[in-house]
């Protein structure tokens, strides 16, 4: 299982890169297009789309990686025992927010099935189905942080 989820990993590290570097070639192209009187019509819509995918999968990567930025100045000055209660309530506060963007997201993303994007001939859905999709896996990654937050001994906290 482990070696099937660092895979996976994987897979969604590349993807984002390759949707990062997508859009900033299709834009640069669009705009240097644009500045010789040929637009391409379509650019603004597919950005929109792999700027959405990006954000989520990028998400997911920092929650996994831990890239995410936090202010502990004043929590370090805390005893460990209630560091710890505050990163594991957090944790959950965060997983009950990313419970309910899976929850309303695909409700939303459902609600946009039958609208079009015109340019790319898609469903606009594609552009709002990176919020359910994105919110559960960072569900899944917040969820291995919290279960190794429980696990970490009260002794090595602060030390991570």
């Amino acid at each position: 299982m482990k070696y099937l989820y660092k895979k996976f990993c994987d897979f969604e590290q590349w993807l984002a890169l390759l949707l990062l570097a997508g859009l900033t070639l299709l834009v640069f192209t669009a705009a240097l297009s644009r500045t010789f009187g040929y637009p391409i019509n379509w650019a603004q819509d597919a950005a929109l789309v792999m700027f959405a995918w990006m954000c989520f999968l990028g998400g997911d990567i920092a929650i996994r990686t831990t890239g995410l930025i936090g202010v502990d100045l004043f929590v370090k000055m805390l005893p460990k025992t209630l560091q710890k209660f505050l990163d594991i309530t957090f944790k959950i506060i965060i997983l009950i927010f990313l419970a309910a963007l899976v929850i309303y997201g695909y409700q939303y993303a459902q609600g946009y099935s039958r609208r079009m994007i015109t340019t790319l001939n898609i469903s606009y859905a594609w552009v709002t189905s990176c919020v359910p999709v994105g919110a559960c896996l960072m569900f899944i990654n917040t969820a291995i942080n919290l279960i190794k937050s429980i696990k970490t001994p009260l002794s090595e906290w602060g030390n991570k």
